[in-house]
């Protein structure tokens, strides 16, 4: 099948995130381009993932888009889920990616981007920076974002990232309002790249391109 197609990669939490049972939701959405229909999901969790295939697979039946996932009113409540789901949330971010709104590179790339050396900036704050970051990438905290701009380089590509993804496309999206055109975000972010290189760092033997992982 000739089908050409866009992936959207997240990271978002199962429930509210002073639940104490709260975790991570690693989601993957399928989507046809320019169309915009959605052909497929995959969801990895400690809660209620086969909730949110589900709800794709009852989309797709229907002959839905990324668009009727921007706009699905689902159950909620603290306990069992967020005001918007991780669904909603890759209705959104694959419309705006449709839409070309902002750009993004998956975390199966970063290592090719470390080892180019690549202007990489890590927008989370100096203490999470420190307990783990890409070996190369550059802390700009996005709460320091607009008073250290200058230091960003306009003249060539600049990739952003945070913990999973939320930051870093909040700090792309204010480069590109300040004249930024070559900005991509990291899909996954920190904690989607610690997953993924260590697997393989550790299948291969490789170096790692992290001074540390990070899965929380």
């Amino acid at each position: 099948m000739n089908i050409k197609y866009d992936i959207v990669r997240l990271i978002t939490n199962d429930k509210v995130g002073i639940m104490p049972d709260a975790s991570p939701v690693h989601f993957k959405l399928i989507y046809e381009v320019p169309t915009g229909k959605v052909l497929g999901a995959q969801a990895i969790g400690k809660g209620d993932v086969a909730k949110r295939v589900d709800i794709v697979a009852t989309v797709i039946k229907l002959g839905g888009t990324i668009e009727d996932l921007k706009d699905l009113e689902l159950c909620y409540a603290p306990p069992y889920s967020t005001a918007k789901d991780v669904v909603n949330y890759a209705g959104y971010i694959a419309s705006n990616l449709l839409n070309g709104d902002f750009r993004q590179v998956n975390v199966d790339k970063v290592r090719e981007l470390v080892q180019s050396e690549e202007y990489i900036i890590d927008v989370r704050e100096i203490r999470e920076y420190e307990n783990g970051h890409i070996k190369n990438a550059k802390n700009i905290p996005l709460s320091q974002l607009r008073e250290r701009v200058n230091e960003i380089p306009k003249d060539i590509p600049v990739y952003l990232h945070c913990r999973t993804g939320q930051r870093s496309y909040n700090a792309a999206l204010a480069l590109q309002n300040l004249g930024y055109r070559n900005v991509y975000n990291i899909t996954g972010s920190f904690l989607g790249l610690s997953f993924y290189e260590y697997f393989n760092d550790k299948a291969t033997g490789r170096e790692s391109i992290v001074t540390e992982y990070n899965f929380k």
